[in-house]
């Protein structure tokens, strides 16, 4: 088994090479057969190559592991996989996986597949989130679910008591943790915002606040149509929410360090992330003082989070099919899921595996895989069109936190509204517009 990190020049040639190997296998044995496995997530590799080691002494297939960032790994199956010569399994957000369904380069599950995903293996909502038009397709892999990070260290020399319950605490408390030094540069953050970055990630972030507020990016017409929702009052709170944090309030700052490498290092107080932050504490930082609270609620409203999966799947011009719908039953054991997460940071999506050891080794878990009682779960729309309309939000959100002029109450509703236009736009040349 190998793993290889994709370069942009050597791509092509990786991935004709994997469609001659696929060919050349069809009709061989278990033993002659190389199945090519994709990622985009790193932290996967140690799972895939532990698991892979395992398939290759059960079944004597040899796994080939390619893995590169999330935003190259998603270039480079769009390009590959409709020309058959991407790989054998891959994984991908289910953002991204209605779209290789849409296209036919995903099967219907065979029947011990869709069989698995109905069972009690999986929760409900997973498996009417990887059906379409009543067929299955592939399986979940894991949760990319957020709760909130929280430095136990800083909160007790800020004479803190625990972590906030709503996003008005957030930003108090935010207040009292954020550090500067003589000459008024930022050295610690209060909380660490999503405020830049490439892609669908920065609206995606947005929305852990835009929920709790009481809007959404699109709201269904129960016709099969949709609408934007957040061209109102939420919308603006959302935004405001951001626009104070960095010019108003000073909780956060472009210039600073970031993200899971801020609150790895102890540059930020507090950081909305997935459960994969615990691994690299656990790697980087393992004598952090850390918790893990629920995404706080906006005002006297519920605590929400965000319910997306990340799946495996099978490509439908897979020479190996057979072999690749295998080898994916292999890994979505319940004895691999644990793996997964012991290995990743991630959390599996099984419903059926008992988390109670790595609760009693690592319990700021807890979180992730039995939420606190109330906590409610909007899930990821299953569209092709999301991706575009969560993108190009993402392309306006950045300028907007650092724009001056929108704090300006008149010029922050009309930035509000112009983008709620985009995303109407966007579902109308889609034919899912409606009200």
């Amino acid at each position: 088994m190998t793993q290889t990190q994709i370069g942009r020049r050597s791509a092509m040639g990786l991935a004709a090479g994997a469609g001659l190997a696929m060919a050349a296998g069809r009709k061989a044995k278990a033993a002659d057969i190389t199945l090519n496995i994709w990622t985009g997530y790193p932290e996967l590799v140690p799972w895939y190559k532990a698991m892979g080691a395992e398939y290759t002494k059960a079944k004597g297939t040899q796994i080939n592991i390619l893995s590169t960032s999330l935003r190259e790994h998603e270039q480079k199956l769009a390009a590959a996989v409709p020309t058959g010569t991407g790989p054998d399994v891959f994984d991908v957000g289910q953002i991204l996986g209605i779209t290789f369904i849409e296209a036919g380069l995903v099967k219907p599950n065979p029947a011990a597949v869709d069989g698995l995903l109905k069972s009690a293996a999986y929760r409900k909502s997973s498996a009417e989130q990887f059906t379409t038009d009543g067929k299955t397709y592939g399986l979940p892999m894991l949760f990319s679910t957020p709760a909130m990070f929280w430095n136990k260290a800083h909160f007790k020399e800020a004479g803190l008591d625990g972590p906030p319950k709503t996003f008005q605490q957030k930003m108090d408390y935010a207040k009292k943790l954020t550090k500067f030094d003589a000459t008024g540069k930022m050295t610690r953050s209060g909380m660490s915002l999503r405020l830049s970055g490439q892609g669908s990630g920065i609206a995606e972030k947005f929305r852990f606040i835009l929920e709790p507020a009481g809007g959404t990016l699109i709201v269904p017409n129960g016709k099969g149509k949709f609408h934007q929702g957040y061209d109102n009052d939420a919308g603006r709170a959302a935004l405001k929410y951001y626009i104070d944090a960095v010019q108003i309030d000073k909780v956060d700052d472009p210039k600073v360090q970031h993200d899971a490498a801020a609150f790895v290092a102890g540059n930020t107080s507090m950081l909305m992330r997935e459960a994969w932050v615990i691994g690299e504490i656990k790697e980087k930082a393992p004598n952090l003082d850390y918790g893990v609270a629920p995404i706080p609620a906006w005002g006297s409203g519920p605590h929400k989070t965000l319910l997306q999966h990340n799946g495996l799947w099978v490509n439908a011009k897979s020479k190996n099919i057979d072999a690749a719908y295998d080898f994916m039953l292999f890994i979505s054991s319940k004895e691999a899921s644990v793996k997964l997460t012991q290995l990743s940071g991630w959390v599996a999506a099984r419903a059926d595996v008992d988390w109670s050891p790595l609760l009693k080794d690592i319990p700021q878990y807890k979180e992730f895989v039995s939420p606190t009682d109330g906590v409610q779960f909007y899930p990821e729309p299953v569209m092709a069109a999301w991706n575009e309309i969560e993108s190009r939000l993402a392309d306006r959100l950045p300028g907007a936190y650092i724009d001056a002029s929108l704090q300006d109450p008149a010029k922050l509703a009309a930035f509000i509204k112009a983008a709620a236009a985009q995303t109407d736009q966007i579902l109308k040349q889609n034919d899912l517009y409606g009200t």
